[in-house]
């Protein structure tokens, strides 16, 4: 690979060694630079939320990572605890309590049993 005269003018031996090594560390630089922008758009964390599932099977608190809703039904087996979230890979998979919040996020209904009185 040949670099132009403007690049590195040949002044002295020592001077032009060191122009290269120049050259190549910023097109090095440039080259990781242009990957590591690549690579965070590639590690966003993208989630979903549905608020679709009104209700419950049970009126019960789930254990971590015990599924909190299957697949294909219209309510909730139990209720994640406060610092967990009812979440699956998608919207046609098991959900499971877990603390990621990320993913298909299923939004449970309102965290107080019964009826006040």
């Amino acid at each position: 690979m040949q670099i132009s005269a403007s690049v590195c003018p040949s002044v002295s031996t020592n001077v032009h060694k060191d122009c290269y090594v120049r050259f190549f560390l910023v097109v090095t630089w440039l080259l990781l630079a242009l990957l590591l922008q690549s690579e965070a758009r590639v590690l966003v964390k993208r989630s979903f939320k549905d608020q679709s599932v009104r209700g419950y099977l049970t009126e019960r608190t789930c254990w971590w990572n015990e599924i909190c809703k299957e697949e294909f039904q219209m309510l909730f087996r139990c209720k994640c605890p406060l610092w967990s979230y009812c979440r699956s890979p998608g919207r046609y998979y098991n959900a499971f309590c877990t603390m990621t919040g990320t993913g298909y996020i299923w939004t449970q209904p309102d965290r107080s049993w019964g009826v006040a009185i």
